[in-house]
């Protein structure tokens, strides 16, 4: 993966805060991207086919944010291009965020979207 300007991404939001009493061990609470914070991020790689064919489009990933802050249950949500698809699955793999801590002071699982936006110098 390159971090290269060719490829931007654009938080979307996936909630707008943590939905009150979500947060059991077996389903991780709807959590904003906007409010996380990426500790470890690479932008995907501009596929070269879409590149040399001129095509800008977008992907939309969930993902779940572990309570060590590694990504766990990459999916895609929407995506405009397969190759932009499997580019942003590969980036989002090495993510890592800060943990986020519940009321009761403990880290726990939250889910999430981003949405990788591919547009061509």
């Amino acid at each position: 993966m390159k971090l290269i300007s060719k490829a931007t991404f654009i938080a979307v939001v996936a909630g707008s805060s943590m939905i009150a009493g979500a947060a059991h061990a077996q389903e991780p609470a709807i959590y904003s991207s906007k409010n996380l914070r990426a500790v470890t991020q690479a932008l995907p790689d501009y596929p070269r086919r879409a590149e040399v064919s001129g095509i800008e489009g977008y992907t939309v990933v969930e993902f779940t944010v572990m309570p060590d802050g590694t990504v766990a249950e990459p999916s895609v949500r929407d995506s405009s291009y397969s190759e932009f698809t499997r580019a942003s699955m590969e980036a989002i793999e090495g993510w890592k965020f800060e943990p986020v801590i519940a009321d009761a002071g403990q880290a726990i699982p939250v889910r999430s979207a981003l949405r990788f936006s591919f547009v061509g110098q």
